[in-house]
């Protein structure tokens, strides 16, 4: 892809995770953008933002946190995504369309809760987590700088400053989430997606079983190391099973908590050597505990500088490719991949200013790319759950009004029928005891059956 003048050889060398192969090294990082519809459909200007960047070259499309089960769903901030029922195939289908005809790679982020982060419409209620009694509780000192005036000023943006109370997950249900979840997954191929990501960074329900700040159980799901990681890892073994080898699958995880007592980037490292060993295709690296450590959930300038340097830790632990966020410097990002640092460059606010980023730095144009500021607008806009903006990107939040991201006739990169579902490995998630599995059914006729002796 790269013409022979053009300095950026590393960034746009294709790469393989699974059966996927990216066109080069720049993908767009999922972010919570809150464009869905409030009851979790994928609105037209949620589908016209991922489509400008799609157009915009991005080689992976990777959309926000996805809810993955009915449960998930009630606790939410703010919008996000849902896909636990086929009744939500038919608009994540529309997106999967939109991105592939603009020649871009389909990935759905996907979690099984926010745990003790989430919020209900009634904060009576208990949000289901792994310890009860534990809400998050948000230092000011830790939050992203850029909100604290908004907190400091305003009351009702620090009514979230402490989450809501929290019940302990049974085991039962634990069980019965986690099926629920893969048989989601299933929903997702079905709808198009070329990738799935599990979501377990920065203090969500995955995050919080492996964490000894939000993890206080005594039963096979806590206590020591081994325990913790085990509701991660079986749910990322279930997901394995349940999607077959025709999508990629990858884990999100945060590299270290940062936060004294708090999950170490060696920990994590040995729980990235876990999720290779269960069949993952690819490693995505963020950073952070949570919203109590919301200074590397979204990172300033200086907080992200360190978060090649975990790349280059868990690259010389695992074999499977690594992306990182928050490489907005492209002269850097390709010197970083150069120097095996890590495989992919993940951007979301970068994406936000200009989507353009990847067709710039294939067309060598790194001059006329508008970097982010890092002043946290789109943030604090979709915080406050009022989609996003930018006020150095007019078009933010508005792409549906934009006639460039609507769709046209089917092209020839685009298939009808998903790579997932052609690969045709997807086992029957709720095949009754009795059934050992569903036959092939030969004849379309036999002969009636009726009630009485057989």
């Amino acid at each position: 892809m790269a013409k022979k003048d053009n300095p950026f050889k590393n960034l746009l060398k294709p790469i393989k995770i699974g059966p996927v192969e990216l066109k080069h090294r720049m993908v767009l990082a999922p972010m919570n953008d809150t464009l869905s519809g409030h009851n979790g459909e994928a609105t037209e200007q949620l589908i016209s933002y991922y489509a400008a960047r799609a157009r915009g070259g991005a080689s992976l499309v990777i959309t926000g946190a996805i809810m993955g089960t009915k449960l998930a769903s009630q606790f939410v901030w703010g919008r996000n995504l849902y896909c636990f029922h086929p009744g939500h195939i038919q608009g994540l289908k529309l997106l999967t369309d939109r991105i592939h005809y603009f020649s871009s790679q389909a990935c759905a982020q996907i979690t099984i809760g926010f745990g003790r982060q989430g919020h209900s419409a009634d904060h009576h209620e208990l949000a289901p987590a792994a310890t009860a009694g534990l809400p998050y509780e948000i230092a000011l000192e830790k939050g992203p700088k850029a909100i604290e005036i908004a907190w400091k000023n305003i009351e009702h943006p620090r009514s979230f400053l402490v989450g809501q109370m929290t019940r302990e997950m049974t085991i039962d249900e634990i069980h019965s989430e986690q099926k629920e979840f893969a048989r989601s997954c299933q929903l997702l191929v079905i709808a198009g997606f070329d990738a799935i990501e599990i979501h377990a960074p920065h203090g969500y329900l995955e995050h919080q079983f492996l964490s000894p700040f939000s993890n206080k159980r005594t039963d096979m799901y806590g206590g020591e190391w081994r325990n913790r990681k085990r509701f991660l890892n079986e749910v990322t073994e279930q997901v394995r099973y349940a999607v077959g080898t025709g999508v990629a699958l990858g884990v999100r995880i945060s590299a270290e908590e940062h936060m004294e007592g708090g999950l170490t980037r060696e920990e994590m490292i040995d729980v990235g050597k876990d999720l290779e060993e269960r069949g993952i295709d690819y490693l995505s690296l963020s950073d952070g505990g949570g919203y109590e450590e919301g200074g590397h959930l979204v990172p300033d300038k200086d907080r992200a500088k360190h978060i090649p340097e975990h790349g280059r830790d868990f690259k010389k632990a695992i074999k499977i490719p690594v992306m990182v966020a928050s490489q907005h410097d492209p002269v850097k990002a390709d010197a970083d991949i150069g120097d095996g640092m890590f495989d992919l460059s993940a951007l979301g606010r970068q994406l936000f200013i200009d989507p353009e980023y990847p067709n710039k730095i294939a067309e060598n144009r790194p001059d006329d790319i508008k970097r982010c500021r890092y002043c946290h607008t789109c943030l604090g806009i979709s915080l406050a759950g009022a989609g996003i903006a930018c006020p150095h990107n007019p078009e933010l939040g508005r792409e549906y009004a934009n006639p460039e991201y609507m769709i046209g006739p089917r092209t020839e990169q685009e298939l009808i029928i998903s790579r997932g579902m052609l690969a045709g490995d997807m086992p029957c998630l709720d095949r009754p005891w009795w059934k050992p599995e569903f036959p092939i059914v030969e004849k379309a006729w036999r002969k009636f059956r009726g009630p009485g002796r057989r």
